[in-house]
């Protein structure tokens, strides 16, 4: 059965959950808002269903609660993170905002962040970027669960890929995706309620195409468009775990089976402040005038319009902002599981409570 929860009610009890495992209020709170962000986008598979695996690798530690982030500026315009194995969201928005810092003295920031973890949605961090004025890039590596082109084992992550720029108007321009055919996380979510996914996603166990939700989780995700989602993954394994001193490839922790290896995740962000280039009092009108020459373009049949990337999203985020987040009944149950066992009121009783 799924229920459909207020934002409010939702905050409150995520909140508390990552307080009960051992994170501040404001690192609660910022880990919070990318999960909730990615459910009002649409992408449930990196939303509120995230919060037991993040809570409990916090209070086993596998992640640390309190860690000590690390900052260092090895030429102007780059800026090195060691997240110290805490949790993603806090580590990535931390490296964000000092990565603005130095965007804003040197208009250009490189930023690289290594021993970091899962830091859910790309577009959470590239929107507050796009914000802030600038264009940015950011990237992540992630454990193995898909296969490089040719192959039939896990060896690469589906290591997403995330950029935006800021436009004059609210028509949004910000990519978000991964570089395998699909989010691992939406077969993770197929195999929990034995459902069947669409045929080209994975490959089984023995390297067999399959539509499987379960056999596909026990498998490997197949990377976008061939050759080109691979060579894609590649480069985000260079600029996410080689160039971070972290691990890569194959090397990662697994986020739902390891809780003694540390994931060792490593982010990329470049940010370009537009204030400070050549094109600071144009940039946005010129980006709305490339977006309006693309809508123009002539319908193919079965569309009824262009959309931008970023924008079927805006769109959803604009309603469930209004209506609410809907989660399925096993969701909701594995959320009452984490939070019992942490001494938390269960969000099913928050839901009876908002009814009567």
């Amino acid at each position: 059965m799924t229920e459909t929860l207020d934002l409010e009610t939702i905050r409150e009890f995520s909140n508390a959950v990552f307080q009960a495992a051992g994170l501040t209020v404001q690192d609660a709170e910022t880990v919070t808002d990318v999960l909730i962000h990615a459910d009002l986008r649409g992408h449930g598979s990196h939303g509120l269903t995230r919060i037991p695996i993040y809570a409990e690798r916090i209070k086993a530690g596998a992640v640390k609660a309190r860690p000590d982030i690390k900052f260092d500026r090895p030429s102007p315009g780059v800026l090195v993170v060691d997240g110290d194995n805490g949790p993603g969201p806090v580590v990535s928005l931390r490296a964000l905002e000092a990565a603005l810092d130095v965007a804003r003295e040197n208009g250009v920031c490189v930023a690289t962040v290594g021993h970091s973890n899962h830091n859910g949605a790309g577009s959470f961090y590239v929107e507050k970027a796009v914000a802030a004025g600038c264009i940015a890039i950011a990237m992540t590596n992630a454990p193995p669960s898909m296969t490089v082109f040719g192959g039939r084992q896990a060896v690469l992550g589906t290591n997403p890929i995330t950029f935006g720029t800021p436009i004059t108007g609210d028509t949004p321009v910000l990519l978000d995706m991964a570089t395998s055919v699909v989010a691992r996380g939406k077969i993770v979510e197929a195999a929990k309620r034995g459902e069947a996914i669409p045929e080209g996603w994975a490959l089984d166990a023995d390297g067999k195409p399959t539509t499987s939700g379960v056999a596909a989780e026990q498998g490997v995700v197949l990377p976008l468009s061939g050759p080109k989602g691979s060579a894609l993954a590649i480069m985000v394994e260079v600029l996410c775990g080689v160039l971070s001193g972290g691990r890569f490839a194959g090397s990662l922790g697994n986020l739902y089976s390891d809780f003694v290896t540390p994931q060792d995740v490593g982010h990329f962000m470049l940010l370009i402040d537009v204030s400070r280039t050549h094109v600071a009092d144009t940039h946005g009108d010129r980006v709305r005038e490339l977006v309006t020459a693309l809508k123009d373009c002539a319908l193919a049949d079965g569309f009824d319009a262009i959309l931008m990337p970023g924008e079927l999203e805006k769109g959803r985020e604009d309603r469930t902002r209004q209506a609410g987040i809907e989660l399925p009944g096993n969701v909701i149950a594995d959320l009452d599981a984490i939070a019992t066992g942490l001494g938390c009121a269960p969000l099913s009783g928050l839901i009876k409570e908002v009814v009567q």
